[in-house]
């Protein structure tokens, strides 16, 4: 991220080593030893890009943004983020079901725990799964403990393949998720902006075809569903409402950056921000229609 005194020298100066070449168009382009470049657009816009990618605007009416090569918002004086050093601060996405899956799984240690979890998971909807992939497993781990009379028993030869198999289900249902996590994003904005609902994006074109396409459409509508519900939710709601606005307010005021920064969260917290994930592939939302897939 740029420092502060970069940002404070955003204008050549003599001696600086800057070269400026003016564009058929109007425009103006300055580029410095560093790598930084700004270009100074006929209407009167600016673009500065930093030599590590971040990207300053300034609007004609003296508005700022800055964003890093991610698209995550940082203040334009100092080049630090705009959510602080707590990424807790920024709204997410409830958790997916695999995600409280997980949950349950990590907090179990006896066959107690392994009975209680077994009714869970029915309840999650994956039943079919448990009862043709570990029903066997689950019941000799049950036998075994009621032989031996005590808690604690081989559960590890229940939960490790069940924590596999939710690797593998995190892993196919990467696209759905990231739908879903838009949508979130979107609404929550829109809310905030006092647009109403997003629109439905054109979902179409999916490596998975035409099924996919209809899945990632159903993703949408539930997380858009959810949102709508959180946000009427009392108080919580409230507070809902009016950290995403107070995010808006951050971001300068443009709710392009703020749904990218809540999408940049979201991401953070899911795991989905590496060099293949969600984040990486989406790297800035568009604004107002939003990104679908």
């Amino acid at each position: 991220m740029p420092t502060a005194e970069q940002l404070a020298s955003i204008d050549p100066v003599e001696g600086d080593g800057t070269i400026v070449e003016e564009n058929e168009d109007g425009s103006y382009v300055t580029s410095w030893p560093d790598g930084t470049v700004r270009v100074d657009e006929s209407d009167g816009r600016v673009m500065v890009t930093f030599p590590d990618f971040s990207v300053l605007n300034i609007e004609t009416d003296g508005t700022t943004t800055l964003n890093d090569v991610n698209g995550t918002a940082l203040d334009p004086s100092t080049g630090q983020p705009l959510s602080g050093p707590d990424d807790t601060e920024i709204p997410t996405p409830p958790p997916t079901t695999i995600e409280e899956l997980a949950a349950v799984i990590d907090g179990i240690s006896t066959i107690a725990d392994l009975a209680e979890a077994d009714g869970i998971l029915r309840a999650f909807g994956v039943a079919a799964v448990v009862d043709e992939e570990y029903g066997a497993l689950f019941e000799m781990a049950s036998a075994l403990a009621e032989a031996l009379e005590v808690d604690l028993s081989p559960v590890n030869w229940f939960l490790v393949p069940l924590k596999q198999l939710l690797a593998v289900i995190t892993a196919i249902e990467t696209e759905e998720r990231g739908v879903a996590m838009r949508a979130w994003c979107y609404t929550t904005t829109y809310d905030a902006m006092g647009m109403g609902s997003p629109p439905v994006p054109t979902f179409s074109g999916s490596l998975g075809g035409a099924d996919q396409d209809d899945l990632n459409r159903q993703w949408w509508n539930d997380a858009r569903k959810q949102a709508a519900d959180q946000l009427v939710d009392g108080q919580d709601g409230v507070a809902l409402h009016n950290r995403v606005m107070l995010l808006i307010a951050k971001c300068g005021g443009d709710p392009s950056v703020a749904v990218t920064e809540l999408w940049a969260a979201a991401c953070r917290r899911s795991g989905d921000d590496g060099h293949a994930g969600l984040l990486a592939a989406y790297p800035r939302l568009s604004w107002p229609d939003p990104t679908g897939a």
